[in-house]
């Protein structure tokens, strides 16, 4: 996830509900828990960073799949340039008339700071029951699991009913070669898929150490910057002569800050209000469920406006993050600018919001340009069959739990698939506490070594399940 991404987990205040009824005994962790975490040291001590290479741990990877049997012309490692290659691996079928389903996870991370941390960053450190390092909840720890669980399933003479494609890929964080981008437009034929696993998104959800929730990225909302910009003639700071331009920028960022996009309840975000209404104490509770049976409650909209996440929800926002001007403290300054940066619901369309955004500030003199377009999103309806395995795995390894599909209010590459029709599902099998999940990106990232043997386990049968139908 990159800086404008935020993590896939949604979080919304206390909820009460009873525990899970758990396994009677930890299940039996197979050889991939530890595989995935052999591998995970590899992919911590490669400095990946968001500005650096992914290429020479893409190629070692390849190296441990060509050796474990994979044939040659089924690991590749392309992309962009030279230093930001992603690794794809296709795991061949019986029917290569079914569409594959395609396995997602990013190599590349954000940088980190090694005075700040306890552990070395750059080396995979067991400690206080945690796993240390850079990248072990985004998004190496899920890769790992991933990578471990299609190497396990070739070892034990596993063929899958139709292929199985696993890609790893550069550039999610800094947006700078990103390998999904690239394959979608120039490798097509690699990712195409029935649909998604995208280990960048979901997981499980907890609440005072009890499991409450399976939760699944199905859509996310579009991201889209606009430029702002007000011209003036300048001129010496001793005679103004009216509003200048950062006074008129100001004023018409003031009035769009007040205005507020009308609710629009896509099918993911009423399933998800359905499903979270009864784990929801008090009046946010209630006004879930009623948004759920009726999009056009508009009194239940007002309650969840109130709370940021969930207004956010429900609607598209649009907020100033950048603003500069003038050239001395001195002088009228001849020109300011502004960015604008929204989060847009699915299946809204950009000339509606630009245009929504003039009317708002009510000023011909504020110029607006597009400086990042959307890429339009469909939300991700889940069938059948991946529901149902789903549920059997989850069940299996934690109990019984709700699966909770869920629009994502940041994006992950799985837009540019989602954007190319291919259905995308973010889908991590860890459950940890939210004081680690906040370590991501930050100092000291860590996951609890249980967790992450578990959430490898979870993938290995996943894998195993899906390739089996």
């Amino acid at each position: 996830m990159s800086l404008r991404h935020v993590c896939g987990t949604v979080l919304l205040g206390a909820v009460l509900v009873a525990p899970s009824h758990l396994p009677s005994q930890s299940p039996p962790m197979a050889p991939s828990a530890a595989l995935a975490r052999e591998l995970l040291a590899e992919m911590v001590a490669a400095r990946t960073l968001d500005t650096g290479n992914t290429t020479p741990l893409a190629e070692s990877l390849a190296r441990r799949f060509r050796s474990a049997g994979f044939p040659t012309a089924d690991v590749m490692v392309v992309g962009a340039g030279p230093s930001n290659r992603n690794l794809v691996v296709r795991f061949r079928g019986r029917d290569s008339t079914r569409a594959p389903i395609l396995f997602l996870a990013h190599l590349d991370v954000v940088d980190a700071e090694p005075q700040r941390w306890r552990t070395d960053p750059w080396t995979l450190t067991e400690r206080d029951g945690m796993l240390w390092g850079r990248g072990v909840l985004d998004d190496k720890g899920p890769a790992a699991t991933i990578a471990a669980a299609f190497l396990e399933a070739k070892a034990a003479g596993f063929t899958p009913q139709r292929d199985l494609v696993m890609a790893l890929t550069a550039g999610e964080e800094s947006g700078v070669d990103n390998g999904v981008q690239w394959l979608v437009a120039n490798r097509p034929d690699l990712v195409r898929a029935e649909y998604v696993v995208n280990a960048d998104g979901g997981g499980g959800e907890m609440e005072n150490g009890r499991r409450i929730a399976f939760n699944v990225q199905a859509a996310e909302k579009v991201y889209l910057d606009l430029t702002l910009t007000v011209k003036g003639p300048g001129g010496h700071s001793s005679m103004p002569d009216g509003p200048n331009p950062i006074e008129r920028l100001s004023n018409g960022i003031a009035r769009l800050a007040r205005h507020e996009f009308p609710v629009n309840i896509t099918p993911v975000v009423r399933s998800y209000l359905a499903q979270r209404a009864p784990m929801t104490p008090g009046e946010l509770g209630r006004a879930m469920a009623a948004l759920g049976r009726n999009p056009q409650d508009f009194t239940a909209a007002r309650t969840l406006s109130a709370t940021a996440t969930t207004n956010a929800l429900i609607r598209t926002t649009c907020i100033t993050t950048l603003m500069s001007g003038g050239t001395a403290p001195n002088a009228i300054p001849a020109t300011a600018t502004a960015n604008v940066n929204c989060r847009v619901i699915p299946g809204e369309r950009q000339e509606h919001i630009v245009e929504a955004i003039r009317q708002a500030i009510a000023d011909p003199t504020v110029e607006i340009a597009v400086r990042e377009p959307m890429k339009p999103s469909e939300p991700s309806l889940m069938g059948p069959e991946l529901r149902a395995v789903l549920e059997s795995t989850i069940t299996d390894l934690y109990g019984r739990l709700p699966v909770i599909t869920y629009m994502e209010m940041g994006a992950t590459d799985g837009l540019y698939l989602r954007y190319a029709g291919i259905p995308v599902f973010g889908i991590i099998g860890l459950f940890a506490p939210n004081d680690i999940l906040a370590s991501l990106h930050g100092n000291d990232e860590r996951v609890p070594v249980e967790a992450y043997a578990r959430s490898a386990e979870f993938m290995r049968r996943l894998v195993r399940a899906l390739g089996t139908r």
